[in-house]
């Protein structure tokens, strides 16, 4: 076993031990009680994610060049819900998903052409995540007594995070990285392997340069969905506290809190083995914090858990069977008409 292995497995286990403490000091038999009463409403409440998923993916089809020849929709949802299964559950830091989804696609366009759309994407999707963490804290400072030195805390880390995605775009937008590169192979330490470097990297800027030049447009588009999206976490947390605590649910604001907080420090336990362990921590002590007992926490957690279990399950599917699926769109296309919808 390598050392890379062995790492994600002591953390594997270690947040299923951290899982188990957590059962154990609850009770199962209380968490039991609590599922029973939510019954079947568990159901359509896991098949709601559908909605973010279908927006993200709506953001992901605004980022390629309709010039290159249309892809269709239901390719690029199956090819996404692959790729975020692959991010979920391994410790790549959301990487490998993206890798896969350029491996997925590239039978149909050009690498380059996947590979800018997956970049434009990602840049995309990160400050759509930024955005609604905005919103999120400016709709706390105005509703939540918080200290003026959290909200400056807030404002500048927030700030600092969108300066350097703006930055991202930028390197993007104008072929940056390429011309950084050119300027280095200038020196005589420069290795070798810098002009190969620099021909393979100049087909993908030169997509990303005419995407933001002919279609800058459809990155607001892209950007526009992914916002949705991110709302629906919100509502999703909501109804799921809903559906535990009933009338005494928390209020919006402390749902936008929970939401943001969740959001921030599951990035932080990226190498955690699809959080496990984590996840759940953290939301039983953020509702704790609200006076909510941990009983309930935790179930808000494994609700959670199981929607993401869900739905990785799926993506690995549609990974593994994505092959066969993508012959026959082939074998439908003709006929079909089917196509990108027109965003």
């Amino acid at each position: 076993m390598r050392i890379s292995q062995l790492i994600v497995a002591v953390f594997f286990f270690a947040g299923l031990l951290l899982l188990g403490s957590m059962v154990w000091q609850v009770g199962l038999a209380a968490l039991l009680t609590v599922f029973q009463a939510i019954g079947l409403w568990l159901v359509p409440w896991i098949a709601l994610e559908i909605v973010p998923v279908l927006l993200h993916t709506a953001g992901w089809a605004a980022c390629f060049q309709r010039r290159h020849g249309p892809v269709p929709f239901w390719r690029l949802f199956y090819v996404r819900l692959a790729g975020s299964a692959i991010n979920q559950v391994t410790p790549t830091a959301t990487l490998g998903g993206e890798v896969v989804k350029v491996l997925l696609l590239e039978s149909s366009l050009p690498r380059e052409q996947v590979a800018a759309a997956v970049v434009i994407d990602k840049a995309s999707f990160t400050l759509g995540q930024i955005l609604h963490l905005t919103l999120g804290t400016l709709y706390l400072t105005g509703r939540l007594p918080l200290p003026a030195e959290v909200q400056l805390g807030l404002g500048i880390t927030i700030g600092l995070i969108t300066l350097g995605l703006f930055g991202f775009v930028a390197l993007q937008r104008y072929g940056l990285l390429s011309k950084l590169l050119r300027w280095l192979s200038g020196f005589r330490l420069a290795p070798a392997s810098l002009p190969r470097l620099i021909e393979h990297l100049a087909p993908f800027e030169a997509h990303m340069t005419a995407y933001y030049t002919a279609h800058s447009w459809r990155f607001g588009v892209s950007l526009g969905f992914h916002v949705l999206a991110f709302a629906c976490i919100s509502v999703q947390n909501y109804l799921a506290l809903y559906l535990l605590l009933g009338a005494n649910a928390p209020a919006l604001s402390d749902v936008i809190m929970l939401t943001i907080t969740v959001v921030a420090l599951e990035q932080m336990f990226f190498f955690v083995p699809g959080g496990l362990g984590t996840s759940e921590g953290i939301r039983l002590t953020i509702l704790s914090t609200l006076g909510i007992a941990q009983v309930y926490g935790l179930a808000f957690g494994l609700m959670a858990r199981l929607a993401s279990l869900t739905w990785n399950a799926l993506g690995l599917l549609a990974y593994a069977w994505y092959p066969r699926f993508a012959e026959g769109l082939r074998s439908v296309q003709p006929s079909s008409g089917v196509s990108t919808p027109k965003l």
